[in-house]
């Protein structure tokens, strides 16, 4: 299908606007080019974060897929949509079947116009983030160093000053205790004697002893006084020592967190500067789409008033192509009958190679007389004779491997010997008739059996009825009274 358009009819409106609108309609090309790619932009990576959980290795190929299509659908959908929304208007199709067309292509362009503005503009801030550089960082590994540097000065430092206040007092209480173990040692030394000099003497010197050892008790108290005196000075000490670590340990801290402030602080602002630029460059990049949605509108829409004012006619010219069924449709037609054909001719030539069936057996006979063992004998007696008849039963065959003779001459068997010019008539000679008909004999298997074949009987009922054919039905229904 061709679509050819005609030479302008007003030549001067034609000449007039032909260079403007030659520059709009490619203005209006690039329009859609930029709004193309901010569209792009947002259905990829709305794609992409949807489909990079559940196929991670895909996902990118298909979101780029995904975007391709999309905004391929949008666009294209604006370029064959925008024509006949402005047609629509300029040649007043509001009546008839054009109605139901034109509010369906007004409706169908609202719908991608919107969704193009909304992709462009929201995805114009994702794209400017995208490639706008990252705010500069600065890190906090000098703070951290002089931090961790002076901590394990302070530390050790404070190790130090508590081991030397440890030994010192260690000193000084093994001092006043060795002191004091000499004075009580010497006490208990003169206890000593003053024992034994009783025992020498035989005289009491109980008041001595008493005094001796309220002297050594009283020398026991005052060293653990001293002692504990010095234990409680050794732990006053080891506190304060261990307060002025922490002051330290705390300003110190104090000046480290300051400064890292101070870095978060100028970090959090270069943020705050790249997404205020983001936020400019991205709303002005978004309303730039906008205005490119317009300028495509509006360039589509003075293309068309320029046509229609020029008296430019659109004919569209068809091929045997467009009314013809699709290549798909033929193909697969083609596909189908070849593999029917193929199928068809390899079943036929199977069934040409399979043999006939055999033709039927010879059906066995149900009943002949002459094969049964029970046959009745007439015997009919000479005429000259008494003209009497003898009927004669069959011996029965008798049960088991070895049956006893029988001795016909000596009439033990209880049937009379037939004489000697008596003619046998057998069951299978009394079936023996002569057609009706055509008069061949034949034998029987009824006894009111009158044709020797259907064929006889049918003809001889049509020599007796005029030439016509047996009817059995009619016959039946003739004489059971039916009509």
């Amino acid at each position: 299908m061709k679509s050819l358009k005609g030479l302008p009819a007003i030549q001067d409106f034609f000449e007039t606007y032909a260079f403007l609108i030659r520059a709009i309609r490619k203005s209006g090309y690039a329009a859609q080019v930029v709004s193309g790619l901010t569209e792009i932009g947002g259905i990829f990576a709305a794609a992409y974060t949807s489909l990079l959980p559940v196929f991670p290795e895909y996902a990118l190929y298909a979101a780029g897929a995904i975007a391709v299509i999309g905004t391929a659908v949008i666009e294209v959908g604006l370029r064959v949509l925008l024509p006949h929304t402005v047609d629509a208007v300029l040649y007043k199709r509001f009546s008839g079947l054009y109605l139901p067309m034109t509010i369906a292509i007004w409706l169908c362009t609202a719908l991608l116009l919107a969704t193009s503005g909304v992709l462009s503009f929201q995805n114009s801030k994702e794209i400017v983030k995208e490639y706008m550089p990252d705010a500069e960082q600065l890190a906090t590994d000098q703070q951290d160093s002089t931090w961790n540097a002076e901590r394990a000065s302070l530390s050790a430092l404070f190790s130090q000053d508590s081991a030397m206040i440890a030994g010192r007092y260690e000193s000084l209480i093994a001092a006043e205790k060795a002191a004091y173990s000499g004075r009580i040692q010497a006490k208990r030394t003169e206890l000593s004697n003053l024992r034994r000099k009783e025992s020498r003497t035989g005289q009491s010197y109980a008041s001595a002893k008493d005094e001796t050892r309220a002297a050594i008790a009283a020398l026991e108290a005052e060293g653990a006084g001293k002692v504990a005196s010095l234990e409680a000075t050794r732990a006053q000490e080891l506190s304060e020592a261990r307060r002025a670590y922490l002051d330290g340990i705390g300003a110190k801290e104090k000046r480290y967190l300051a400064a890292v402030d101070s870095v978060g602080a100028i970090n959090r602002a270069a943020i705050d500067e790249r997404a205020g630029k983001v936020a400019s460059y991205g709303g002005g990049l978004g309303y730039f789409t906008i205005i490119c949605l317009f300028i495509l509108c509006a360039a589509v829409t003075l293309d068309r008033i320029h046509r229609k004012g020029s008296g430019i006619t659109e004919t569209v010219e068809l091929s045997q192509y467009d009314v013809s069924p699709h290549w798909w449709t033929n193909l697969r037609h083609a596909v189908s009958e070849r593999f029917n054909y193929a199928m068809q001719s390899r079943i036929t030539a199977f069934a040409d190679k399979t043999p006939p069936a055999p033709l039927p057996t010879q059906p066995t006979q149900l009943y002949d007389p002459t094969q049964v063992s029970n046959i009745t004998i007439v015997l009919k007696v000479d005429p000259e004779g008494d003209n009497a008849e003898i009927l004669m039963q069959p011996k029965r065959r008798q049960i088991g491997f070895n049956a006893p003779s029988v001795n016909n001459a000596s009439g033990q068997n209880g049937n009379a010997s037939p004489p000697p010019n008596a003619t046998v008539i057998t069951q299978a000679d009394k079936n023996r008739k002569n057609c009706l008909h055509c008069g061949q004999e034949y034998r029987a298997k009824v006894s009111w059996q009158k044709y020797c074949s259907t064929q006889c009987k049918d003809a001889y009922h049509a020599s007796q009825h005029g030439g016509q054919s047996f009817n059995p039905g009619a016959y039946h229904s003739t004489k059971k009274g039916k009509p």
